[in-house]
């Protein structure tokens, strides 16, 4: 993902020095604009500021002190503190605002948000997005191609491929995953993918209708091979990335989410499990270890000691490893050779 712009948070200290638009509430938007702004994902137009009762110079005052924040030539929101969440939410949310400012400078109607934009608002993972732009799907009246932030595409939707989210038209998730997998990679297909399924987003009768609708699309081959290799079971973007490494790099197909069990009960729910090779695979994306650090680390290595105790190896990966492809699949070789040898020396 792309490096969004910083949103820091400054409680605005000047909102009552100028008449007209303050309604004696020191740092807040005015009653009118709030109920705009609401309504469009916290956006609001110059044109809707003024409505609203603000000056051109209020204005200004409020974009030159920080109160408010430009998102693109007329479109701003409120200032607002994001410093509590992880980086790609804040990446998230600023692209959802981007996506509000993009379609409220354009008369109402004439776009759809589609791709990666879409699969955003409606909640669904994306990997290696460019965030910084909005993708918009038009069915006339418009080149292809990026303009001032706003990527726009060319496309004919159906009443079936539209849905509505925070108030805009979007397409739906079946439609909005195909857009996304026929203009980019493999792994990022397949973590949208997993993510769908998991959700419950992807019907069989969806995918069967986008296969068709897509069957001679320029990315078509992308999009066949994402749909038929996603799985629901994959839990996190790091478990998806990982499922695809493992098959690039020609490892065999792990069973998911297997539970092991030992004379005394439940030992683990192991996230990768290759049964012929005595080897489990876990991906670690660290955040479980932020509250209760001592305690988890604990519990995790009596975990890997029992499921050693019944001969398995057990391979641990990071957000790392996932850069560093061919080393990670070597790793898990070596684990399938010493399960090999010690099944031998038994």
């Amino acid at each position: 993902m792309g490096q969004p712009a910083k949103l820091g948070f400054s409680t605005g200290t000047t909102e009552g020095r100028s008449a007209g638009a303050g309604f004696g509430n020191a740092g807040a938007v005015n009653p009118l604009l709030t109920l705009v702004a609401d309504g469009q994902g916290g956006v609001f137009s110059r044109r809707q500021a003024l409505a609203a009762g603000y000056t051109h110079e209020q204005i200004q005052e409020r974009l030159g002190d920080g109160r408010w924040v430009r998102l693109r030539h007329g479109q701003y929101s409120e200032r607002v503190d994001s410093g509590h969440l992880p980086p790609w939410e804040r990446e998230l949310q600023l692209h959802r605002r981007l996506v509000h400012a993009a379609v409220n400078s354009m008369q109402p109607g004439t776009a759809v948000v589609s791709h990666h934009s879409a699969l955003i608002m409606h909640g669904v993972p994306v990997w290696d997005a460019d965030l910084s732009e909005v993708q918009l799907t038009r069915s006339s009246g418009w080149r292809k191609g990026a303009v001032a932030g706003v990527r726009h595409h060319r496309g004919q939707l159906s009443g079936s491929d539209v849905d509505e989210v925070d108030g805009l038209k979007v397409t739906a998730v079946a439609r909005a995953l195909v857009e996304t997998a026929g203009t980019g990679a493999f792994e990022a297909a397949v973590v949208s993918a997993d993510a769908a399924l998991r959700g419950g987003r992807l019907s069989d009768d969806e995918v069967r209708r986008v296969l068709e609708l897509t069957e001679y699309w320029p990315g078509g081959p992308t999009i066949r091979a994402a749909l038929a290799f996603a799985n629901p079971l994959a839990e996190s973007v790091g478990e998806s990335r990982l499922r695809v490494l493992m098959h690039q790099q020609g490892l065999p197909a792990p069973g998911l989410q297997v539970t092991y069990r030992d004379a005394d009960g439940f030992v683990a729910r192991v996230d990768f499990d290759f049964p012929d090779q005595n080897t489990v695979v876990e991906f670690d994306g660290l955040l479980k270890y932020a509250d209760g650090a001592r305690e988890a680390l604990i519990q995790e290595k009596f975990r890997e000691d029992r499921l050693r105790a019944m001969g398995l190896e057990v391979v641990r990966t990071t957000w790392d490893d996932l850069a560093h492809p061919r080393r990670t699949a070597w790793e898990i070789r070596r684990a399938f050779d010493r399960a090999r040898r010690t099944r031998l020396a038994g």
